[in-house]
């Protein structure tokens, strides 16, 4: 058995601290040995209970905090091992019995240089576990007690109350304390605060400081294990008031994004409290907050913090005077052309002008409800486009109009159409926001003036993928076709090899359903043959005859309209102004398309023309070739060949 005084070169143990945290005494760190750990049984998320010795106490009951959890994982904690505790808290359990959370920690020496427990010259056990005796012994993680896994289960799912003293050391060591004028807060509870809508409103002028003892807890910081605690932060985002319906009846809530400089947290609140804080709550302004419910979030949240806060009855907000040392809101922008070679489901940041807005329309869900919907088509400086879309409420409520640089904070990567953006409940979109790269991109937006790329080509879905029926030019062209009622639907890798640039646009009737080519009359006015009526104005239609090539072989296609637009990345209305004001710049664009590569979804029948037999292919869709899908198919057909001719040596991909 080690006495610490006579070990050289060992930091002295805090003696008395443990008790000194257990009665809230002001201490700004605890040098302690750690003589084992055990995990928590039953608990969702992996929780280790940790034998502390503090030279004179041995606490059986100090929960580590998950974050820290890579420290056992690593054995940086390991038996013996001596350890500077720089923040914690203690929580009070039910039958007068705390915890101590350990939040953030430094190892000093490890246990493998200790070797043994430090005893102090008289041993004492806390008086709060008089029940849990230790002799002067060694304590191996066999001797701890072990602690029922309700003691650590979190408040949203057992209901057990419990009450937070928080350590000052996270407030001193970090220079979060401020002064707070209680004049400026405003308490939930009515028999606090009788609220009135003009005090209220005046109160966003009221600029207060932090006069309480109670420290300043950071957000990343925050569980639901903790009850008196205050944050700092910064209202970065806020979603519109809206209406919820459930068993228990209907009401109103709304949902604002708090940051500081350790991380951000989502907060939502309901009823009363959600019409009285509304129009309180600004964007951009800092607010102490507390008393309010920590609980677990919701899975596949965008948001970076394992747990959400819920504004209740007794919950404070107070205005911060000094906003200085919290942050604003970040982002990282990724260019559109990379988001397609991203994993689906996972949250981007993207910024972008608005070159399109689709008329709001309603789609029934699987459980068979409607649900509205909007299409925003972004696209930046490389003119790559994506489609953003917005569900319910969001869709409802976009007035932007075209041209607008829209900034979309957490979209979420989807393989529906191709690749594109959804919005979730997390997502934040901002028109015209006052960042560096918005002013970037409408520069370069009213430089182009008309002649944007405003029509995508969507990427094929994994699905998608799998299901198609891959044929060459040469399957095609080894089909006899004299069966004139024979139809072949295939899917080919193309490029486009030629163009014929001399008919690619002709002079349409201007009725919705017939595209029939009108005749000139010379008068100013048009006549459609299959009409035969006569019009004062046309339609400009997109018809282009094009030539792919693959590794087999080539074939004559025809594009029409839509695909047309998209092959050449022009709406029709753009690509005749420009065909009548640049005939150059016309040509050019057609130029444009030659060699690209694309997968072509085609249909093959035999028509007879003038009494000549031939055989005419549409393009039915166009879709972006991606790389690492296209490869795992030729890979998937070279297993499959080699399948068939019995060739050992060929593997399957994975």
């Amino acid at each position: 058995m080690a006495d610490q005084f006579s070990v050289p070169n060992l930091p002295p143990l805090s003696i008395g601290s443990i008790n000194k945290i257990l009665n809230e005494e002001l201490i700004d760190h605890a040098i302690l040995q750690i003589l084992g750990y055990k995990r928590v049984p039953g608990s969702q998320t992996e929780r280790f209970r940790l034998l502390l010795n503090d030279g004179e106490t041995l606490f059986p009951f100090a929960l580590l905090g998950t974050q820290l959890n890579h420290l056992i994982e690593s054995k940086n904690l390991e038996k013996f091992t001596i350890l500077k505790l720089n923040k914690f808290a203690c929580t009070d359990l039910p039958h007068n019995k705390k915890i101590i959370l350990c939040l953030e920690i430094e190892t000093l020496v490890p246990g493998s240089v200790v070797g043994n427990q430090i005893f102090p010259s008289t041993q004492a056990i806390s008086s709060e576990f008089q029940s849990s005796r230790f002799h002067n012994t060694s304590i191996t993680e066999e001797t701890m007690h072990n602690c029922s896994s309700d003691t650590f289960n979190q408040p949203s799912t057992s209901g057990v109350p419990f009450s937070s003293k928080l350590n000052k050391t996270i407030s001193l060591t970090n220079n979060f304390i401020n002064c707070r004028s209680e004049s400026s807060s405003i308490a939930l509870n009515s028999s606090v605060y009788n609220p009135n809508w003009d005090t209220l409103r005046s109160l966003t002028d009221t600029e207060a400081t932090n006069q309480s003892n109670i420290p300043i807890v950071p957000i990343i910081n925050l569980t639901p294990y903790q009850k008196k605690w205050i944050i700092k932060a910064r209202i970065v985002h806020k979603k519109s008031l809206r209406i919820y319906k459930n068993v228990k009846g209907a009401g109103k809530y709304f949902a604002f994004y708090l940051i500081d400089d350790s991380g951000e947290i989502r907060v939502t609140t309901f009823n009363e409290q959600a019409e009285l804080l509304y129009d309180f709550l600004e964007v951009d302004k800092v607010y102490y907050i507390s008393n309010a419910k920590i609980q677990l979030a919701i899975k596949n949240s965008a948001i970076r913090n394992d747990f959400e806060m819920q504004l209740c009855i007794n919950s404070k907000i107070e205005l911060a005077s000094d906003h200085s040392d919290v942050p604003r809101l970040e982002f990282e922008f990724v260019p559109i052309k990379l988001i397609p070679s991203l994993p689906k489901d996972s949250f981007v940041d993207v910024i972008g002008v608005c070159c399109c807005v689709s008329d709001m329309k309603t789609i029934v869900t699987k459980t068979n409800k409607e649900l509205c919907e909007r299409d925003l088509i972004l696209i930046d400086t490389d003119k790559r486009p994506i489609t953003v879309s917005l569900w319910g409420t969001d869709a409802g409520e976009f007035k932007s109009q075209d041209n607008h640089v829209i900034l979309v904070k957490r979209a979420k990567i989807t393989d529906f159409r191709g690749c594109s953006l959804t919005v979730t409940q997390d997502t934040m979109l901002f028109i015209d926001p006052p960042v560096s790269e918005a002013t970037i991109l409408k520069s370069w937006f009213e430089s182009l003036n008309d002649s944007v790329n405003v029509k995508s080509v969507p990427s094929v879905s994994f699905n998608e993928f799998k299901s198609l029926n891959w044929k060459t030019f040469a399957d095609i062209t080894a089909i006899d076709f004299e069966d004139s009622d024979r139809i072949e639907y295939f899917t080919v890798k193309a490029c486009i090899d030629l163009i014929q640039k001399e008919k690619c646009m002709y002079k349409s009737c201007p009725l919705k359903d017939c595209f029939k080519k009108v005749v000139d009359l010379n008068n100013g006015f048009y006549k459609c043959i299959k009409c035969n009526k006569e019009y004062n104005s046309f339609t400009w239609v997109l018809l282009l005859s094009l030539n792919l090539a693959d590794f087999s072989g080539s074939l004559w296609v025809v594009a029409f309209k839509e695909i047309a637009e998209i092959l050449t990345g022009y709406e029709v209305k753009i690509l005749s102004k420009i065909k009548i004001e640049n005939e150059d710049q016309y040509l050019n664009i057609l130029s444009n398309m030659h060699f690209k590569s694309f997968i072509f979804k085609l249909r093959s029948k035999m028509e007879v023309f003038n009494e000549i037999k031939r055989l005419k292919t549409i393009v039915l869709e166009v879709k972006q070739v991606d790389s690492v899908l296209y490869t795992k198919k030729l890979l998937s057909d070279i297993y499959r060949m080699g399948k068939i001719l019995n060739l050992e040596s060929v593997s399957c991909p994975n």
